[in-house]
């Protein structure tokens, strides 16, 4: 993991970083990997030191609830899925690369079903 005098980054809703996501429990995702901001830009200006993600991985299980990308959108170089049933709220020093940004209709995509997960 980054050491904790790492700086925290610039982070806006969209964006797809490498996040270390260990340790994890159970059925988390974890890992180094690509993770898309979810969070509100507002998160982003307050001296938390927070934001929200969503995993990404290139395994399709088959989960209606999970959102397709296609390189090279969001700089990824292979087929992924958005994991919108692992939202994580993780320090931004956990964030190591920005890779890119995902389109406006996949970012729809992903925030109808966490909509839909946290009964919004």
């Amino acid at each position: 993991m980054k050491p904790e005098s790492a700086p925290v980054v610039e982070l806006f809703r969209g964006d797809v970083w490498t996040v270390w996501l260990d340790p994890v429990v159970g059925h988390e995702q974890g890992g180094r990997r690509p993770a898309l901001v979810v969070s509100s830009d507002l998160l982003h200006v307050i001296p938390s030191g927070l934001t929200i993600v969503v995993p990404i991985t290139t395994w399709d299980r088959g989960v209606r609830a999970h959102v397709p990308i296609v390189p090279p959108e969001g700089g990824l170089s292979r087929p992924s899925f958005v994991m919108t049933e692992q939202l994580r709220t993780v320090s931004r020093q956990r964030c190591e690369r920005r890779l890119g940004a995902v389109e406006v209709a996949t970012m729809a995509a992903v925030l109808a079903r966490v909509r839909l997960f946290l009964d919004l």
